[in-house]
């Protein structure tokens, strides 16, 4: 590959598609996100016939794209005829194929989580798969579409552990990227399930939520005076993190989650609480792995 191509792929946005009823909304965001940052699209149709019969290590461009993909490709041009797009038949898994691209992407789209294929392989853990794999932001976008109107907020949910640092950065140039206010949300559990609770603060929850009110402030100086023209709003909140993030993804236009990769995610977006957010939100939802740069 050389250097052009691969400085190329680094910038793409990268999506994976089924047919143009399945993936309506996953493709708008992404079109809308390439046609923004002017960057180029690239679809991915994993565990197609074609695919698999290619040998390993074929270029994509050769291998035949499918009815549903040219019928995909095709939505993309008539929406925005002045976008670059390329496209993709896989033989590998949609999991493999999509944590695959990110290697060469600013970000990788999916479709409905646990709703139906993306292609024709991709089960409900395939978006929690590539959320903890991939090398790029990931973003899965449930239900339908929303206006531009109906777009209030990028949310962000910080849990005071390494990984708030990447979730927050990713969410600052949202939410610049966008034009709109960014809500920080830190939702404490009624009991400490991670991380150290000084003793003073294990039986007086009043205390621990101004003190951890005082850690999301400090978390988000620095990104504020990165951003100054990003107004900020912070709820820190005694709470079920799942609940506080799913309900402030009412009308936002993002909510953006933290993961720490092949580790898992860690703090008190733990596993299951990330996938549950995933799964529940009412906005599309970004994950952001720590450590990762928004390219």
């Amino acid at each position: 590959m050389d250097t052009s191509t691969l400085r190329a792929r680094q910038h793409r946005v990268v999506i994976g598609v089924g047919s143009v009823r399945t993936t309506g909304p996953a493709l708008t965001w992404a079109i809308e996100e390439a046609a923004r940052r002017h960057r180029p699209l690239h679809l991915i149709q994993a565990d197609t016939p074609a695919g698999r019969a290619r040998p390993s290590g074929v270029d994509a461009p050769g291998a035949p794209l499918t009815p549903e993909l040219r019928a995909v490709l095709s939505r993309v041009r008539e929406l925005s005829p002045s976008l670059e797009v390329t496209a993709e038949a896989s033989g590998q898994t949609p999991a493999h194929a999509l944590t695959e691209a990110s290697d060469y992407a600013s970000c990788v789209v999916m479709g409905g989580h646990g709703r139906g294929p993306l292609g024709t392989g991709l089960l409900r853990s395939t978006s929690d798969e590539v959320a903890v794999h991939a090398q790029c932001p990931v973003v899965v976008v449930r239900g339908p579409a929303q206006s531009r109107q109906a777009r209030a907020r990028v949310v962000v949910g910080v849990d005071g552990s390494e990984l708030s640092a990447a979730a927050i950065g990713y969410a600052f140039a949202k939410a610049a990227d966008y034009g709109l206010p960014l809500t920080v949300v830190h939702a404490c559990p009624s009991r400490a399930t991670a991380g150290y609770v000084p003793p003073w603060q294990a039986d007086d929850p009043a205390a621990r939520v101004e003190s951890e009110r005082a850690a999301t402030a400090q978390e988000v100086a620095g990104w504020s005076g990165e951003y100054p023209d990003v107004r900020v709003h912070r709820h820190v909140l005694r709470g079920d993190p799942v609940s506080a993030l799913v309900d402030h993804s009412r009308g936002a236009a993002l909510l953006v989650v933290g993961s720490r990769g092949f580790a898992g995610l860690s703090g008190r977006l733990v596993g299951s609480v990330s996938q549950a957010v995933l799964g529940r939100a009412h906005c599309p939802v970004a994950v952001v792995r720590s450590g990762e740069v928004t390219r």
